[in-house]
């Protein structure tokens, strides 16, 4: 029954989806507000629909109804209910579902929250969400129904992917990159309405930037989640290993990233408009081709766990959004070339035009690196591989660049910048930066690229915190308060400079953290008997044996169970392990982590003999790693801060003189700010 109503419930969303896409252009089209209202009906009903078939897979799956065939590959009797019900996005029909139910979600969100605004706009921005839906519906329907039926219908399963169950962060992982990934259609969206109405000017990007800061939330806590599961589960000592699937979560990511900048350019001063609509419709591109590339089985990866008849329709969809894309752009381009050009070469709209330029190199250096050798395969026959090394050796320096501009750009004026502006902007950073430079030398660091990192970190804290200060000082002056309240007041007033220069910070903690772990980090391999010890930097591990027995919430999986105890700046004991699934061939390991704030002590079981007791171990010391999940965390509470809305009573005067303090902040920065605030 669950996978009829399933099934029933794709086919009338994708009617409903089709009936939307050709309901939104005709209103469009002939401004029809009826026919309008029809389509948003008809897009609210379609989540209704997705929700319904969603229900019904995990209600197939909590149920263990193996008569629907993804349900009886992906799951068993035993599998407890937690990895039961998110087994819905453990494979790729699933997947498609899951990500089906929030692209839905987002849309009718969006079409409500401006049902009576943006009245030119909102008909075609109806239409390329609807377009999007489509296309995922229409692949439900025929090459990728979730809900095939099989017989004779098996009596058990294997349950779900080995490496899914092994960890509760597949809970939490795979739906923030996919609330990610969904949402940045929404600004996809409204660049396709401001192309086709020609409405290229500031309203379509204030009235996406808290969208699109929504769903770059959600892609970066989704990217920090998974290389925290990676470092958790997979049990080599790493977080990032330049995966296929990591990389492909990186790309929009990135884009997105540069889009938020330039987009700032568009809105206030009215240029880079070409590099915005660019930015992100190659931002949505991304997260098609992403899929395209990890679920087709074109790649190898870790995350690959399907091969089927899909991988051509993504294709085909990839292909169809970039030229649709390109066609868009080509044609409005008269129109977005006007004032591209930045008025001055030392000006914060020049840092944001170098800051798109460096984005963008770094997006083409992961496509290619990514892409490489599928072309080589294609073109010669050979496989190739492109790993962490080359990765490393391009990546890192255009970073290192990024993290200068993140310094530069804040501490610029709009327009045009004088050597004394500079000189006075600069002194103190640059300096600072000397200082932390030249301590990381004296206190042992002789990574280049770390060494770098650190004095560029220094830098730009030194200009955040230089821009706060004199913020708060101006304020404090003007106002009459003291300057712990002013500052405080400063950054509540101003949630979009104040909100970014956080994310600035948590991006500063990340990239130490990063440098420091990848170049101080050491490691071991030994095999010992129960009672010796192996030592690695300050720690000592003494194995004490090992047991075997049923996992606790799955009697189907061994688990071989390693005891040690350690002494060092931890001390405690800890059990590294490995565990037989039925749903893997190979055993999986399941390291033993203790996080500290400057060190993790992480340890493998790679193998033992039952006969004997011998153990076979790789330990890792690996310093700051828990700052990194710190960093991100950082970061996106300041995108949540600058995005969250200021719903303090605003009279009508101040409202009134908002566009002139703005262009005065615009001009000079917080102290300006800070200054016209005072005034009023």
């Amino acid at each position: 029954m669950t996978a009829v109503v399933g099934h029933a419930s794709v086919v009338v969303g994708l009617a409903l989806t089709v009936y939307a896409l050709v309901a939104f252009v005709a209103a469009g089209l002939r401004r029809d507000t009826g026919v309008l209202a029809s389509a948003r009906t008809a897009i609210y009903l379609t989540f209704a629909a997705a929700l319904l078939a969603c229900g019904a897979m995990v209600a197939a799956l909590l149920g263990h109804d193996f008569s629907v065939e993804y349900v009886a590959r992906n799951n068993a009797t035993t599998t407890p209910p937690f990895f039961s019900v998110i087994s819905l996005w453990a494979a790729l029909e699933g997947s498609i579902l899951f990500w089906t139910l929030l692209a839905s979600g987002w849309a009718a969100l969006v079409l409500y929250r401006y049902r009576h605004r943006h009245v030119a706009l909102m008909p075609w921005v109806g239409a390329a969400l609807a377009g999007g839906l489509v296309f995922f519906l229409a692949v439900m329907v025929w090459p990728g129904d979730p809900f095939v039926r099989i017989t004779p219908v098996p009596s058990e399963g294997p349950g779900p992917n080995a490496l899914l169950q092994n960890h509760p962060f597949m809970g939490l992982h795979p739906p923030l990159l996919y609330l990610g990934y969904t949402g940045l259609a929404i600004p996809f969206g409204f660049a396709v309405a401001a192309l086709v109405t020609r409405r290229l000017g500031a309203e379509w990007l204030r009235t996406t930037r808290r969208w699109t800061l929504a769903a770059w939330i959600f892609l970066t806590a989704g990217i920090v989640a998974g290389a925290w599961w990676s470092y958790e589960v997979l049990g080599w000592g790493g977080y990032w290993a330049w995966d296929p699937v990591e990389n492909a979560a990186l790309l929009p990511w990135l884009t997105a990233t540069a889009f938020l900048h330039s987009s700032m350019v568009a809105e206030r001063r009215g240029g880079l408009r070409t590099w915005t609509v660019t930015l992100v419709s190659a931002t949505f591109v991304f997260t098609i081709l992403g899929t395209f590339l990890t679920r087709s089985g074109v790649v190898a990866s870790v995350h690959s766990f399907t091969q089927s008849a899909i991988g051509p329709w993504f294709l085909g969809g990839v292909l169809l959004a970039l030229t649709a894309s390109v066609a868009l752009i080509i044609w409005r381009l008269p129109d977005l070339a006007v004032a591209d050009r930045p008025a001055a070469a030392v000006s914060r709209e020049s840092a944001f035009l170098l800051n798109n330029v460096l984005f963008v190199a770094l997006t083409f250096a992961v496509l290619f690196g990514t892409l490489y050798p599928l072309l080589a395969e294609a073109i010669s026959g050979v496989r190739v591989s492109v790993g962490a090394p080359w990765f490393n050796a391009v990546t890192v320096p255009i970073a290192l660049a990024l993290l200068f501009v993140m310094g530069v750009g804040p501490a610029l004026p709009w327009g045009a910048a004088s050597w004394e502006t500079v000189r006075r902007r600069f002194a103190l950073p640059l300096a600072v930066a000397a200082v932390v430079g030249t301590a990381a030398l004296l206190f042992g660091a002789r990574d280049p690229a770390a060494i770098a990192t650190l004095a560029l970190a220094g830098f730009v804290a030194a200009v955040i915190a230089d821009e706060w200060v004199r913020g708060a000082r101006a304020r404090a002056g003007g106002r009459g308060e003291a300057v712990p309240t002013a500052a405080w007041r400063l950054v509540a007033r101003s949630r979009r400079r104040y909100g970014g220069y956080v994310v600035h910070l948590g991006v500063l903690v990340m990239a130490v953290a990063v440098a420091i772990s990848s170049t101080a980090a050491h490691s071991t391999e030994r095999t010992v008997r129960p009672g010796e010890t192996i030592r690695i930097g300050d720690y000592t591990l003494t194995y004490r044996g090992v047991d075997r027995g049923p996992l606790a919430d799955d009697a189907r999986v061994a688990e071989t169970r390693a005891h040690l105890d350690y002494t060092g700046p931890q001390r405690g004991s800890l059990v590294a392990a490995v565990r037989e699934y039925p749903s893997s061939a190979t055993p999986i390991l399941t390291p033993a982590v203790r996080s500290g704030l400057g060190e993790d002590l992480y340890v493998t079981l790679l193998g033992h003999d039952p006969a004997t007791g011998v153990a076979s171990f790789a330990v890792f010391v690996n310093p700051l790693v828990a700052w990194i999940w710190a960093g991100g965390g950082v970061a996106v509470a300041g995108a949540i801060f600058a995005a969250w809305p200021d719903r303090r009573p605003q009279p009508a005067r101040e409202r009134a003189r908002r566009p002139s303090s703005l262009s005065v902040s615009d001009a000079e920065g917080p102290v300006a700010a800070a200054t016209a605030e005072s005034a009023r």
